[in-house]
C-alpha cells in the first residue's frame, strides 16, 4: 500500500459548498473552486496526514492539479525540475479513478524519458540551469502537446465523477 493510498473514511474531510456555486461552475473554475476549500495543507509533511482524510475522488483532483500547474506552466520538464514526480503515484492512481486513459499514458511515457534522462536532470540541477533540458530532450515536447490536446477533458472526467458524486468532495448546503 502507498502512502496516500490510505483514506480514512471516519475522518473524511467534507467542508461545506454553497449548492448554487457547485451547480453552477463548470470545468477548470469547478475543479479550483472545489480543490480551494480542500487545499488546507500547511506543508509537504501535513499533506501526508492530509491526504489520508481526501476520498479517492480528492486525491484525484488534489494530485492531478499538481501535474496540471507545472506542466501547463513548463511542461513536464518543469514539472520533473521542480520535484513533483514524488506524486506520480497519486496522480497517476487519480487519472486510473476518473477514468482518463489517454492523459494516464502521456504520464506514463513522459515519465519513462525522465527515468532515460535523469541524469541529465541531476547534473543540470547541481548546476542551477535548466534551458539545456529544454533544448536536448526534444521528446518531452511530444508529451507537452499531447497532454495539452487532452487536458480540457481530463477536467470534464474530474467534473462528471464530482457531479455524480458530490459526497465525495464536499457538504453541499
Amino acid at each position: 500500500m502507498h502512502k496516500y493510498d490510505i483514506f480514512e473514511t471516519e475522518n473524511h474531510l467534507q467542508p461545506a459548498f454553497d449548492a448554487n456555486v457547485f451547480n453552477s461552475l463548470h470545468r477548470w473554475k469547478f475543479g479550483w473552486e472545489v480543490l480551494s476549500v480542500i487545499n488546507v495543507a500547511k506543508d509537504k509533511v501535513h499533506e501526508i496526514e492530509l491526504a489520508k482524510r481526501f476520498s479517492p475522488g480528492q486525491k484525484a483532483l488534489y494530485f492531478i492539479w499538481y501535474l496540471d500547474a507545472q506542466v501547463t506552466n513548463g511542461g513536464f520538464i518543469q514539472f520533473y525540475w521542480n520535484g513533483y514526480r514524488q506524486y506520480i503515484y497519486p496522480i497517476a492512481a487519480g487519472l486510473k479513478f476518473i477514468g482518463d486513459t489517454e492523459t494516464y499514458d502521456i504520464l506514463l511515457k513522459a515519465d519513462k524519458e525522465y527515468i532515460l534522462h535523469k541524469e541529465e536532470f541531476a547534473f543540470q540541477h547541481d548546476r542551477d540551469d535548466w534551458k539545456p533540458l529544454y533544448k536536448n530532450l526534444i521528446n518531452f515536447k511530444e508529451y507537452d502537446s499531447a497532454y495539452y490536446r487532452q487536458h480540457d477533458n481530463m477536467m470534464d472526467l474530474i467534473e462528471k465523477y464530482a457531479r455524480q458524486n458530490p459526497g465525495d468532495f464536499v457538504k453541499l448546503y
